[in-house]
């Protein structure tokens, strides 16, 4: 059975090599590249001919766009900072021959610093995992512009054994940003939605949270790193929620 890989990426010349060296056992590689104005897709090229630019307001849109120009039945969806090991890939390589299933979730090792970042996580800011294994016509994306819902169609398989290594922040200062960057692009989807903000208000959610992280899932394991990540993810829809009341007095 063959596979297309599909890379999201803008602006990630420092990672869009290692990504993709890292899927050439796919039968293709496509590429959208969104608003990137460095070396991605100098970079792209060396791997791949199949490179479509666009501006893409919502990620979903980008990514059902994507998924349109893949050409296999199944497809393996990973964004420009993950790298699919070898024996990731090979245990690729037989899932998609088992003809019963139709889509399969990996779990991701969270990079900071180069260091295993496990536990502690939420998906605001990086998730545990997520099923980016499926046959193309069984995934539909919809518009948001950060972590947008999906719908997955038919027979799950068993998870993978191993993981994608999510290479996410060389440092605190890019874990930080990433922090700033998912709490306002949250906010502007809060605020077209019109959402109600009471809750996301509450200080009792903001603890709730941090006990989850560092405790339930085991944040403390990671020490300084695994308390911040805590932190972020427990303020993140406190902060995002004053983004999107900040975008309400602005705009009307």
């Amino acid at each position: 059975m063959q596979i297309s890989a599909l890379v999201i990426a803008r602006n990630e010349e420092r990672n869009i090599s290692k990504c993709l060296e890292s899927l050439k056992f796919a039968d293709e590689t496509v590429v959208i590249l969104d608003r990137s104005s460095d070396r991605t897709e100098e970079f792209s090229k060396i791997y791949t001919k199949k490179i479509f630019s666009g501006n893409w307001i919502f990620e979903g849109d980008r990514r059902n766009f994507g998924i349109s120009k893949c050409s296999y039945e199944w497809i393996l969806e990973i964004d420009a900072d993950e790298i699919i090991s070898k024996e990731l890939a090979k245990e690729i390589k037989v899932k998609i021959n088992q003809k019963k299933y139709d889509y399969f979730y990996i779990n991701l090792i969270n990079y900071v610093y180069n260091k295993k970042i496990v536990g502690g996580w939420m998906a605001c800011l990086a998730p545990d995992g997520k099923f980016c294994l499926f046959r193309r016509k069984n995934k539909i994306w919809s518009n948001k512009k950060v972590h947008p819902d999906y719908r997955i169609f038919g027979k799950k398989g068993k998870e993978l054994k191993n993981s994608i290594d999510h290479m996410m922040s060389k440092n605190l200062s890019e874990l930080i940003c990433r922090f700033n960057r998912n709490t306002s692009l949250h906010a502007e989807d809060l605020f077209d939605q019109e959402a109600n903000l009471k809750k996301s208000f509450s200080i009792r959610k903001i603890f709730s949270r941090f006990i989850k992280c560092f405790f339930i899932r085991k944040g403390y394991k990671n020490g300084g790193i695994g308390l911040l990540v805590s932190i972020l993810c427990s303020f993140y829809p406190y902060v995002a929620a004053l983004k999107a009341k900040w975008l309400e007095n602005i705009k009307h």
